[in-house]
């Protein structure tokens, strides 16, 4: 069951090839072109006939709003404080109309309002309802642009231009009507608001010279930078007081013990200097003690010192401190924290002045003479340039002291009379800057309100005409040409199907793919069609046109059929298909190739016109030989030598027949077997060139002695079902064809 289903469907098969009909279709060009052209003249016939017509006319107007070109804002500078510099605008406080896409066709939908056209039909007298009015009126805006069109159809020509000016006059006056109201609102309000601005300004500058009379600020800025400036320099001034200070109480006190200690050491060797009065100097042993004791001293006061940079950095710290403190962003806990933290390691610093005392002891030390173990040093000396020390030491202590109770007192005074300062520089500074904005706002307001007065004295208007509408001079697009078009492309269409249907109906075999598609059949060999029939056959001094297409067909069939005597059938369905053709040429093409070829035209039965292979016979052959193969089934002849001709075309003989009819039994009978026997022994291969099938059974018949059997059929002569019938009979003969042999294909349908 599952076999049947396939073999249908593989039987199945549609009824075109569509490849073919497109072929065929530009075979046909001639006759599209034909029914094009008719098509087009019956088109424009029915346009000039049925066909109406309008004609357009355009006014432009260019769009350009009041506020478009009135300034609505104004730039104010402003300082708040050193640093805080302020720039911005400052808006009139109208509402600003800005020129877009939206508020451009806001205009637009104004145009074709209820009144504007009653007007225009009450001006122009015109017999029209208002929506007749306004489909005839366009009114659009070109892209990102401020340009407006207005467009009038109407079927007279001198019309459509009195409609769109019309109708444009109409809207300037009533858009210029409404703008003139706006301007006289928006003229009151920035009055109003100017009025309002400058008793503003009156009362600000009132408030600033009441704030400066009363705490008698001359220069704000630059009594802040002094304030600050003696602020800071007393601070510093102080702690470096308070340092020295501290250092030279320290060293007092160390001076005071250096004294007591000599004063006791000469008390106790009173008695060894007055034996040894005549010597000086000093023992290596005390002058060893002595260097010791300063390098210590030297050390510590060494590891005391910080590294520079980082009093450069707090110096820094310092800075910025003091430029936040006066602008009110810190508090003065922090300000003094930087500034003793700046001051302190300084005073660290500071102490470089003993590092050099002490090293100018030591030089002191060992400039003196040395003696043994003794020692000469001169005590009363030292001992009064130690006093000496001392007193400078005091008297600068007390000098220092003086110094710190006078920038003190002055510190103090300071800090009463301007610990305010900031403040009042910060109320300054928002006073100041209040009257500069509103006298800004006022210079602003005040050029706003000169611009309105001037475009309110004078003549003004949104839109500028471009372009007044001309009288068109040619009709607008109308429906003649859709007219045209339409017949055109019906009719051609109406052509177009016919010759596609006349194409579809037409199923006779016009290509190796419709042959493949109608008649379910491989085709082994496609020969092109050609007017000139004798170009087709080969003859003593030229080549057929299609030998080397028998070459390539010749030599794969030969490569399948090898044997000795291969016999070939050729046939067709009907006449005139090309078979002798086909035989005549494949003979030629095997003669050529060392092969003793044999041509048997059995078409016994009575024809009007003789043989075609007469012509490639010798003349003396044919008088040797006159009988042909009907004399030799009917025992005419005995012999099958008196039978063959020779041929002009080498390695081929031809077997031919008479117009006197034949009885075709004999074609089965055992005569014809022998002689077939006989000549597949003399021959490697022999062609019989049978009957059409359609008009007898001898090609049945002569397939009984034929290994292959070649089916030649011919482009556009036979529909499928003729051919199929005849395909279906051979296929019950012992040699059944497998392919079929296309002539006469045009070469449009070749591959």
């Amino acid at each position: 069951m599952a076999t049947e289903t396939s073999a249908n469907q593989e039987e199945f098969r549609l009824p075109i090839e569509f490849k073919t009909v497109l072929k065929t279709l530009l075979l046909k060009i001639w006759w599209l072109i034909l029914i094009f052209v008719l098509a087009c003249a019956l088109g424009v016939g029915a346009a000039l006939y049925f066909g109406t017509q309008q004609y357009e006319s355009t006014t432009v107007l260019f769009y350009q709003p009041i506020e478009s070109y009135v300034p609505d804002t104004f730039r104010i500078y402003q300082s708040i404080g050193e640093g805080t510099e302020l720039t911005y605008e400052q808006g009139a406080g109208q509402q600003k109309i800005e020129v877009t896409e939206n508020s451009i066709w806001n205009r637009v939908n104004m145009v074709k309002t209820q009144p504007n056209l009653e007007e225009l039909r009450k001006r122009l007298d015109l017999e029209m309802t208002l929506q007749q009015l306004g489909s005839s009126i366009d009114v659009w805006v070109a892209n990102d642009t401020n340009l407006m069109f207005i467009s009038a159809k109407s079927e007279d020509r001198e019309q459509s231009q009195l409609i769109a000016n019309t109708i444009r006059d109409i809207f300037l006056e009533t858009i210029d009507a409404r703008i003139t109201e706006e301007i006289q609102q928006q003229f009151v309000l920035i009055e109003k608001q100017y009025s309002d601005t400058s008793t503003e300004l009156a009362e600000a500058k009132q408030t600033f010279s009441q704030f400066i009379e009363t705490y008698g600020i001359k220069d704000i800025e630059t009594q802040t930078t002094a304030y600050a400036s003696e602020i800071a320099e007393l601070e510093r001034s102080i702690q470096e007081d308070e340092d020295q200070i501290e250092i030279y109480q320290k060293r007092i006190v160390r001076v005071e013990k250096e004294v007591a200690s000599i004063e006791q050491s000469n008390l106790e060797t009173e008695d060894d200097v007055e034996e040894d009065e005549a010597a000086e100097g000093i023992t290596a042993e005390e002058s060893a003690l002595r260097i010791s004791q300063l390098d210590e001293k030297l050390e510590s006061i060494r590891s005391e010192i910080m590294d520079p940079i980082s009093l450069a950095q707090l110096k820094d710290n310092l800075t910025i401190a003091e430029n936040e403190y006066v602008r009110g962003l810190i508090s003065k806990s922090d300000y003094l924290a930087a500034y003793y933290d700046y001051q302190l390691l300084k005073a660290q610093v500071n102490k470089t002045e003993d590092i050099e005392k002490v090293e100018k002891e030591m030089e002191a030390i060992r400039s003196l003479p040395t003696k043994g173990t003794e020692t000469d040093i001169n005590d009363n000396e030292y001992l009064q340039q130690i006093k000496l020390l001392l007193i400078e030491n005091e008297l600068e202590l007390i000098r220092l002291e003086l110094q710190l109770e006078a920038d003190r007192a002055r510190y103090a005074e300071l800090n009463e009379n301007y610990i305010d300062l900031p403040t009042l520089s910060q109320t300054y500074n928002t006073l100041n800057g209040e009257v500069i904005s509103l006298q800004a706002e006022t210079r602003g307001l005040e050029k706003i309100l000169n611009s309105y007065k001037t475009i309110a004295e004078s003549d003004h208007s949104e839109f500028y005409i471009i372009s007044d509408a001309p009288v068109p001079l040619l009709p607008l697009e109308s429906n003649k040409r859709m007219i045209a078009i339409v017949v055109a492309f019906m009719v051609f269409l109406l052509g177009f199907v016919f010759i596609l249907i006349r194409i579809i109906t037409d199923t006779r075999i016009k290509s190796s793919a419709d042959a493949k598609q109608k008649l379910s059949m491989e085709v082994s060999a496609v020969f092109p069609y050609l007017r000139n029939n004798h170009s087709l056959l080969p003859g003593e001094d030229k080549e057929s046109a299609h030998i080397e297409l028998y070459r390539i067909f010749a030599r794969p069939l030969r490569l399948q059929h090898p044997e000795h005597g291969t016999t070939f059938l050729v046939t067709s369905t009907s006449k005139g298909e090309g078979k002798s053709t086909v035989a005549i040429n494949l003979a030629t093409v095997y003669g050529r190739q060392d092969e003793h070829v044999l041509i048997i035209d059995a078409q016994i039965r009575t024809s009007e016109t003789p043989s075609a292979l007469h012509a490639f016979c010798l003349p003396e052959s044919l008088e040797s030989h006159p009988a042909g193969i009907g004399e030799y089934l009917s025992y005419k002849v005995a012999s099958s030598e008196e039978i063959i001709n020779q041929t002009i075309i080498p390695g081929v003989d031809i077997i031919l027949r008479n117009e006197k009819a034949v009885i075709p039994d004999l074609l089965q009978s055992a005569r014809m077997a022998e002689l077939m026997e006989e000549l597949k022994q003399m021959y490697s291969i022999i062609i019989i060139e049978g009957a059409p099938v359609d008009e007898c059974v001898d090609s049945e018949i002569l397939t009984n002695y034929s290994d292959v059997l070649l089916f030649v059929t011919a482009c556009d002569m036979l529909k499928p079902p003729h051919i199929q019938k005849s395909l279906k009979r051979l296929k019950k003969t012992p040699t059944p064809p497998e392919s079929i042999i296309l002539t006469k294909v045009r070469s449009v349908y070749l591959d």
